[in-house]
Formats: structure tokens, C-alpha cells, sequence
């Protein structure tokens, strides 16, 4: 009945849509027309609302996430961005998402995703008088893999059944206490009505409570600053494939131009090029300045709060989150080593499925070793804990020019 459901409003929608270019902000997700300061004559509203007959919260025409997954979903037309498997697709015309891919989104997928986990690379260069390490994950060379870990769960391909524990979620505290148990929609973390924001994210998230525990907001709100929109006819990359010369991703017309494979990028995004000895990181999409790095992971932290830290090793009074690994520095931001929608990467050996969640607590205490295995992949972009690796090399023993993992191809972008 969910499916049917999804159908019918998908119908309704493309009524309204169907000469709409849909852009995460742009399309019916602009600000200026939905505040009615570009003039009181707003057509967007009748895409997704109706007044007396809705079927949804909000007098949406279906329930969120299927309301959203009617344009961005994996049989929808209306958005170029297929974020239940990670994929964004040329502009067409009718529909206005062409067949061609265009390449695979930063954020992977909901249900599906193709990070090149088990592929990944590094290469050890000379930084003055430090071997420091540069790596990249690829696009997944056998094709998408189920997802192992998503920020919105799903069964059975549905996606958004179930609530989850927003992790770190309030203050520092001696008590053990993982975080609230929320339920997070797409616009939990989206502003569906534009905002001006990178990808409209709000910049305050605000997940609904599902537990008996309060969601604790964060004191002051995190904008995220986003780029002017591309010329008319043209899309943004929402995708890993970046631009060769560092300054953020290029437009849909410009990756076409420069016949770029539909599997090109670089999931990690540190520096472009992936293996470049000098120069700063570089994961500032649409041309953003590095800004994008503290901003981003401000914005993360606003919920997931006691994950903040300015170095690593750090101790805290907290009896959970006690030491932090680095959160809010230009190249250890929260999305190097996390994606924001869903990962495949697998975790099947002892350790890594043995490394307990945050919740994990025996007589008032945290204990860091579980004694129930778990595939889970914690948004990670490696398999195991090959994340680690991606920049550490503990052992003192690999030199500079030293690669570790297979060629990537193309090297570039």
C-alpha cells in the first residue's frame, strides 16, 4: 500500500512539476518564492501541499520520506538526485532526469551506495621533515552494494522505518548516557522550502523525539554557506568528482564538457589531486571557500554535540565520550570520514564488528568492547577500520612515495 501510495502522489506531483528544473536549492526550493518576497504568486506550494485533502503532516500530499523520494527517490523523476542509491543523473527535459548518470553522490545512498570501501588507496609524501599520508576512495569497481549503515534506517528498501540514538546528543556528563532516541525525516536535516544554505540544511536540525529522553538543541545555529545557483539549463555536481585545479566542484555542464567518466571522484576528497604533495585540503563544493570545513562540521555537531574537539587525545569529564579524535579542522571535518546518507563498506573481521556502540553499558558504566557482533559501518568510507589507515601509518616504517592499495584510475580528478 506504501508503494502504491508513493505512486499516486508521484502522479499528482509531476502535474505541478513537470516544467520545474528540481535542484536541492533551487526548483520548488527557493527561498525568495516560498517567503513570497518575490512576489505573491508562489506555484511551488500546490507541488507538495493541499489544503483540505492532504494525506500528510503539514497537509503534504504523502507522508515524508515518500514525499521526498517522489522526485528523489529511485524511480523518480523530478530531481536529477537519486538518493536512495547515490546517484545523480544528467539533466533531461521531460522527464528532468535524463538516463545517464552523471556520477555518485558525496553522501552515498539511503538503500544503496557504490563507495569503493575495499579499494581504497594512499600514498606517503614529505612534509617538511614528516612523512604525512594522502588518500583516496574510488567508485566501487564491481557496481553498488546494500548499504550497511544509514542515517535514516530502512527495512525491506523503505526508507525512514525506525528510530535511531542521536549519538553525543547533550551536555558533557559523568552519568553514562549515549544520546536521545530520535527520528530522523529528511527535513530533520533539510529546509524543503530553501534557506540560502548548502544543500538548504538547517541550520539548526531538529529531529523529532521518539524516546523518553529530550533532544537537546545545539545553543546557536550552524549556517553552512552555499554558492550562487548555475546558469539556466544547468545543474551543480552533487557528486565526488571535483575539479583538477582546487577551487570545489564543477557545474554538470562542465564535467560533461570534459568527458569525464560517470565513475570518476574521490569519496575521501582530501586534496585534489587526490595524491598532491602541497597545497591545502580540498573538499569546498560549488567554489566555497575554506570555510566549508569548520562549517560543516559545526553543523554536524549541532546534534551530535559532545563529539566536538578541536585536537585529539583530549580528555573530557564525560563518562562515555572521553577522549575525541579531531572534529573541526580543515582536513579531519566530520565527512572525510563519514557520509552523510549511507555506506556499504563492510565490516567483517573480529574487531571491527566488535566495537561497541555508545550505548553499550554494564552497571552504570561504558563498556568499549562488545560482546555482540555487528556489520554496522558507522558511516564509515572504509572497510574495517581502514579508515584509520587512510592517514596514520603508527608503525614508522613506510617512506615517502610508498603506495599502499591499487592504482586508482582515472588518477584525476
Amino acid at each position: 500500500m506504501r508503494r502504491l501510495a508513493l505512486l499516486f502522489a508521484g502522479g499528482a506531483v509531476w502535474l505541478f512539476l513537470a516544467a520545474i528544473p528540481v535542484f536541492a536549492d533551487g526548483g520548488p526550493h527557493i527561498a525568495s518564492v516560498n517567503s513570497g518576497t518575490a512576489g505573491l504568486n508562489a506555484d511551488s506550494c500546490a507541488g507538495c501541499h493541499r489544503a483540505h485533502t492532504a494525506q500528510g503532516e503539514f497537509l503534504l500530499i504523502e507522508e515524508e520520506p515518500a514525499m521526498c523520494l517522489v522526485c528523489h527517490g529511485a524511480s523518480g523523476t523530478g530531481a536529477t538526485t537519486d538518493v536512495e542509491n547515490g546517484v545523480q543523473y544528467t539533466l533531461g527535459t521531460d522527464p528532468l532526469r535524463s538516463g545517464t548518470v552523471l556520477g555518485y553522490t558525496r553522501a552515498g545512498g539511503f538503500v544503496n551506495a557504490r563507495i569503493g570501501s575495499g579499494e581504497a588507496v594512499r600514498v606517503a609524501y614529505l612534509s617538511g621533515t614528516n612523512v604525512r599520508q594522502n588518500g583516496k576512495v574510488p567508485v566501487r569497481t564491481a557496481g553498488s552494494q546494500p548499504v550497511t549503515s544509514a542515517h535514516m534506517p530502512n527495512t525491506a528498501g523503505v526508507v525512514g522505518e525506525g528510530d535511531g540514538i542521536a549519538w553525543g546528543n547533550g551536555p558533557d556528563s559523568v552519568t553514562a548516557y549515549a544520546g536521545p532516541e530520535v527520528a530522523v525525516g529528511c527535513t530533520t536535516c533539510h529546509n524543503p522550502h530553501g534557506n540560502g544554505q548548502y544543500r538548504i540544511l538547517n541550520t539548526l536540525p531538529d529531529p523529532a523525539e521518539a524516546g523518553v529522553d529530550v533532544f537537546v538543541p545545539a545553543a546557536t545555529a550552524a549556517p553552512v554557506t552555499d554558492a550562487a545557483l548555475p546558469p539556466t539549463g544547468d545543474t551543480r555536481n552533487y557528486t565526488i568528482i571535483q575539479t583538477n585545479g582546487g577551487t570545489g566542484t564543477l557545474l554538470a555542464s562542465q564535467v560533461q564538457a570534459l568527458g569525464l567518466p560517470s565513475t570518476a571522484g574521490d569519496y575521501w576528497r582530501r586534496k585534489v589531486p587526490w595524491n598532491g604533495t602541497t597545497g591545502t585540503s580540498n573538499d569546498a563544493p560549488n567554489g566555497q571557500s575554506a570555510t566549508f570545513y569548520s562549517q560543516i562540521s559545526t553543523w554536524c555537531l549541532t546534534c551530535h554535540t559532545r563529539y566536538l574537539s578541536a585536537g585529539w587525545d583530549v580528555q573530557t569529564t564525560d563518562n562515555i565520550y572521553k577522549y575525541r579524535h579531531t572534529s573541526n579542522a580543515s582536513s579531519r571535518n566530520c565527512i572525510t570520514c563519514h557520509v552523510a546518507h549511507g555506506s556499504n563498506a563492510q565490516m567483517p573481521d573480529y574487531n571491527s564488528q566488535h566495537v561497541a556502540f555508545p550505548d553499550n553499558i554494564t552497571g552504570g558504566q561504558f563498556n568499549p568492547v562488545s560482546s555482540t557482533a555487528s556489520t554496522d559501518s558507522r558511516l564509515l568510507k572504509v572497510d574495517n577500520r581502514g579508515t584509520c589507515q587512510m592517514c596514520h601509518e603508527p608503525t614508522g616504517t613506510i617512506t615517502a612515495g610508498t603506495q599502499v592499495g591499487p592504482t586508482p584510475v582515472p588518477l584525476l580528478p
